[in-house]
């Protein structure tokens, strides 16, 4: 299993092979380099890596450090929750997966949960599907999880709109982490072959699936836009 294997997915203005960027700042152009250092209002520094996992959920803009001096490295800035909003409906429509289609009819898949119990989604017809392919060791998977339960928590009280997360972990192992990172969506475990199955390679992938079983939305990765279409998603899903 290739559990390394993951997408990291951010709507920057240039974005280079060797993963560096740049930013304009007052008129002045940064360039954020592999080997760029990052802080945030605590100090608490992080590389790159790190801070592109931060920059995911969408709380922060990239900043200079020291307007007069690059070299100094870049702060993690923390915007609002308003301002974050404006970005997600400004910004595009996230880029769609090569494994499913827009409009096909989803095959579905059927296994038992993490709890034992016997979930088909072919006999969720009539219901809004909502399905997240992950792995434990992901770090964009670690990051979303937040987000998504947020997600489940604002529909809870519909029962027309359905989460399962397919994951690729076998059951003793999750069930340890799930102690420690709880996941609010329905937890079906060792999933690779039903992942392999749809020929996903990306990861996290989300998927969306309407009422009458066809695909409405998907996505491989998380970033804050990722959360905004989902909702918008699922809410014209539900009228429909």
């Amino acid at each position: 299993m290739k559990r390394n294997i993951f997408l990291v997915l951010f709507i920057f203005s240039v974005l280079v092979v060797n993963s560096q960027f740049s930013f304009t700042y007052n008129g002045r152009e940064y360039r954020v380099l592999k080997t760029s250092k990052f802080k945030d209002s605590t100090n608490r520094q992080y590389n790159y890596d790190e801070a592109m996992v931060e920059m995911m959920g969408g709380e922060y803009e990239i900043l200079p450090a020291d307007p007069k001096d690059a070299s100094k490295g870049f702060l993690l800035s923390g915007i609002s929750k308003e301002e974050k909003l404006r970005r997600a409906m400004a910004a595009p429509k996230p880029e769609e997966t090569k494994a499913f289609k827009t409009g096909k009819r989803f095959d579905g898949f059927s296994a038992y949960d993490i709890n034992g119990n016997w979930v088909d989604t072919k006999l969720l017809k009539g219901k809004i599907l909502v399905v997240n392919f992950w792995f434990t060791t992901c770090p964009p998977c670690k990051k979303e999880r937040p987000y998504l339960n947020k997600i489940v928590d604002d529909y809870s009280s519909d029962t027309n709109v359905v989460f399962i997360a397919v994951a690729l972990d076998p059951k003793e192992r999750l069930e340890p982490y799930l102690k420690q990172n709880e996941f609010k969506y329905n937890v079906i475990p060792a999933g690779q072959k039903i992942a392999e199955a749809f020929k996903i390679s990306g990861y996290p992938t989300q998927l969306i699936v309407d009422k009458q079983g066809k695909i409405a939305f998907h996505t491989v990765s998380y970033y804050y836009v990722t959360d905004y279409w989902m909702r918008k998603t699922i809410d014209e899903l539900k009228i429909k």
